[in-house]
């Protein structure tokens, strides 16, 4: 099923990039495969060290954070990141055992938004990052404006296009086609509309450029091309 922009936050949740650090090999499996079943997209690291890098590749909208890491503390690698310009706003809850409620504390006070006792039910936790996310992006449209289409998602105001969780690399023009597409919710566009989002480059070209660009992004889409329907004689739109 696909649709048109979303603008609710609760569906903006449901698609925020998590970063879980933790170094218990087989939570971080369960978690992965529970958050991703709920439409998180998720990443891993299994000390400080790989999370560190993740953030500076890949900036996630929440961590999960556990305290115990091998090579450095949880609640250390929190005072890092908020203390941090460019990482200060990520979110951070923390995960710890019911016997260190001092380290929580600790950790609360260097700049953590949360905590959750190990061990912990996958609905707990899920409303727990609900409640943080909410709290963090209250009113941020960048963060919350989402086009989705089957398998593809794109955040606007990152201007992140992925599919099936995975992100893809977009030209400007493909990008601006794929929005318009999308943003016309299964009407058809024709190839002077689509050309027209193409923006002041495409000017002074022929109206087949948008078949250019349509071929390399279905390219692009892999599985997901088959969103992008031809009419004959009219243009093109975008099914389910």
């Amino acid at each position: 099923m696909w649709t048109t922009a979303c603008f609710c936050i609760e569906y903006n949740v449901m698609n925020a990039k998590i970063l879980i650090v933790d170094d218990e090999k087989d939570l971080l499996e369960l978690l992965s495969m529970s958050l991703g079943a709920e439409g998180f997209i998720v990443t891993t690291a299994e000390n400080a060290a790989q999370a560190l890098a993740s953030v500076r590749t890949n900036r996630p909208d929440l961590i999960l954070l556990d305290i115990m890491l091998p090579d450095t503390s949880g609640i250390k690698l929190t005072g890092k990141l908020k203390n941090t310009p460019q990482t200060a706003t990520i979110p951070i809850i923390l995960l710890t055992a019911k016997d260190k409620e001092t380290d929580v504390v600790v950790g609360l006070s260097v700049g953590a938004d949360d905590y959750i006792t190990k061990p912990f039910s996958t609905s707990v936790l899920i409303a727990r990052i609900e409640a943080v996310l909410r709290r963090t992006y209250p009113g941020d449209e960048d963060v919350r404006e989402i086009l989705a289409a089957g398998p593809v998602t794109i955040q606007t105001g990152a201007r992140e296009v992925r599919v099936h969780g995975k992100p893809v690399e977009l030209t400007g023009g493909e990008y601006n086609i794929l929005v318009a597409l999308i943003e016309a919710g299964g009407d058809i566009l024709s190839r002077q509309q689509l050309k027209a989002a193409l923006g002041p480059e495409a000017k002074g070209e022929k109206d087949r450029i948008v078949d250019v660009h349509i071929a390399v992004l279905r390219k692009k889409l892999g599985s997901a091309r088959t969103i992008i329907k031809t009419v004959h004689g009219r243009g093109y739109r975008i099914t389910q």
